[in-house]
């Protein structure tokens, strides 16, 4: 398996935790305990940043080879970029209602629960999609030559010293993240 695509399998590992975490805080919301908030917003940046910042970015970059290299990945795949949109507007709106919240809002508990569990379902959607048919297909389809390009892209990309930098504090959103579920055992 490309490397670029083990990473990105692992990266969809950590979404999918901190997703499990995210829903935990829903439940909190749907039973009518207060959630964590500043747990909430460790969440919400990480994603809002880290697919933005990086994560979709590597998946661009494979995304565009794959086009050229098969004329059925456009029609199977198209969809996926228009996840990337729906998710990162979908996260920034369950931001918003819990900024409302927190400054006094009465804005029902229903609509920031349902925001939440719909932002959750297109993402895990939105990866086992990913999983399933892009990565398979980018497997098959893409040369060795290719993925030494895709590889060389992202690591040239690492190499900007503002993306290191965003990346970095990313980093620290998620090791914070990590440190809760350790407390927690979960």
């Amino acid at each position: 398996m490309p490397e670029a695509i083990e990473i990105l399998k692992a990266e969809h590992r950590v979404f999918r935790r901190f997703l499990d975490l995210f829903e935990l805080e829903l439940a909190a919301f749907e039973a009518g305990r207060s959630p964590r908030y500043e747990l909430l917003e460790m969440l919400l940046d990480y994603f809002t940043s880290f697919p933005d910042e990086w994560h979709h970015r590597k998946e661009d970059l494979i995304y565009d080879v794959l086009v050229t290299r098969s004329d059925l990945a456009r029609p199977a795949l198209d969809d996926l970029r228009a996840d990337h949109e729906r998710l990162a507007a979908g996260a920034r709106q369950f931001g918003e209602h819990i900024s409302e919240l927190r400054q006094g809002s009465d804005l029902p508990m229903e609509v920031i629960v349902e925001t939440g569990a719909v932002y959750t379902r297109l993402l895990r959607r939105h990866m086992v999609k990913e999983d399933n048919v892009f990565f398979p297909m980018a497997e098959r389809q893409l040369t060795l030559e290719d993925w030494r390009d895709v590889e060389y892209a992202i690591q040239a990309s690492c190499e900007d010293p503002d993306l290191r930098t965003r990346l970095d504090r990313i980093d620290s959103v998620a090791r914070a993240i990590e440190a809760i579920m350790l407390n927690e055992g979960a």
